[in-house]
């Protein structure tokens, strides 16, 4: 979605100024599910989305703003099996809880402290997504492929995180994230969604927002709440190899 001239520009100001701009900002704090060595499942509670369509941004040709999403991570020792499921949740009734979540996942990190945090209006992501062929970009979510960003330390290309896309799951259907081309979801729009991967050993970065893609306007917007759990079953060679090196350990301790 492009915004009018005039609003862009406002929302652009308030995104720069004060706090805004922090929650602009691509961090991992609360959002982290650690290293896996083995199988395992971590359920991260109680976390929020500003607005109910900022996955659902993400999927049209001038991607989305990266503060409308948040950020998860986690670290895989071996290959694996990996399920992420995202449900929508009032948060204690503190929060409104119609979100229809949506999540895409990538491997790679953004920059991490004490470098200086990626956000979408730092002067080498604008440049970054200028270089871009097609339509100007809104921002430089891109929830259905590969894309780049960077921090107010990046002075060239080389410089920029970049996020390798995996795959994605949505809640609902066309009916509410919108009809951009080879785009699925779950068949129900019931606040709760899933999706499986098979990933090699590496860093990932989860990124989860609203899949509401009318819901789009301008700011102010009211958090939701939102549940993740991330559950990891090794590939079977990586439980042999995990068995071996158990193995091996115990036969060197018996020496």
């Amino acid at each position: 979605m492009i915004y009018p001239p005039k609003t862009r520009s406002l929302t652009c100001l308030i995104l720069l100024a004060g706090t805004a701009a922090l929650q602009a900002h691509i961090g991992y704090s609360g959002r982290d599910f650690g290293s896996f060595s083995s199988g395992g499942s971590v359920t991260i509670f109680n976390q929020t989305v500003s607005g109910t369509f900022g996955w659902a941004d993400g999927t049209d040709a001038d991607y989305g703003d990266s503060h409308r999403v948040r950020a998860y991570r986690f670290n895989l020792g071996y290959d694996a099996t990996i399920t992420l499921t995202a449900s929508a949740t009032t948060n204690n009734g503190a929060l409104l809880g119609d979100l229809l979540p949506a999540f895409s996942i990538y491997g790679g990190l953004a920059h991490l402290p004490p470098l200086a945090a990626d956000y979408d209006y730092s002067i080498i992501s604008a440049q970054w997504n200028a270089a871009l062929p097609g339509v100007a970009r809104e921002g430089s979510f891109n929830a259905l492929g590969d894309w780049k960003i960077g921090s107010d330390e990046g002075t060239s290309f080389a410089d920029l995180s970049s996020f390798t896309f995996k795959g994605y799951a949505a809640d609902g259907t066309s009916a509410n994230f919108g009809n951009t081309p080879g785009l699925t979801g779950d068949g129900t729009a019931d606040g709760t969604v899933t999706g499986t991967w098979n990933l090699t050993a590496g860093n990932y970065t989860i990124l989860l927002g609203g899949a509401d893609y009318a819901a789009q306007g301008p700011a102010p917007y009211v958090n939701r709440g939102v549940n993740l759990t991330l559950t990891v079953v090794p590939e079977p060679a990586a439980g042999i190899s995990l068995l071996a090196a158990a193995a091996g350990l115990l036969l060197r301790r018996r020496r």
